[in-house]
Formats: structure tokens, C-alpha cells, sequence
């Protein structure tokens, strides 16, 4: 699995910033982090852009993963 970095902006207010996801391929977690940040942002999908593809690293050995319900 690989963990990739996403740049994303909402065009309505202007906001840029990142995301991450861990998926099998590129397409498969800019999919899931389109609808994730769609709803961190609570926007519609169509509201918010996925934009380039910064950064993919491969996940290795133990690491600590933490859900999104943990953090908050």
C-alpha cells in the first residue's frame, strides 16, 4: 500500500491545503480523498478540487495509524 498527498482547494472560499490517503493506486485514494475532504469541509463534491499529486511513500512496518474519529 502507498500513502499519497494530495494538494485540494474549495474555489468558494479560496482555502488550499493538503490531504493524504493510503491506497493501492493514485486513482483509487484520490477518490477516497475527494469524499473525505468533502466532508472534513462539509461540501458538496463538486465544491472542492483535487489538485496534483505531491507525494506518494511507500508503508512499511509498524506504524501507527490513527482513525479520524480518534482525534478529535
Amino acid at each position: 500500500m502507498t500513502r499519497f498527498l494530495f494538494e485540494y482547494e474549495v474555489p468558494a472560499t479560496g482555502k488550499k491545503a493538503t490531504f493524504s490517503w493510503i491506497g493501492k493506486n493514485e486513482e483509487e485514494a484520490r477518490a477516497a480523498v475527494h469524499a473525505k475532504v468533502a466532508d472534513f469541509e462539509f461540501m458538496e463534491l463538486s465544491d472542492i478540487v483535487i489538485g496534483a499529486m505531491i507525494e506518494a511513500k511507500e508503508t512499511t512496518g509498524n506504524q501507527y495509524y490513527e482513525c479520524e474519529g480518534c482525534s478529535a
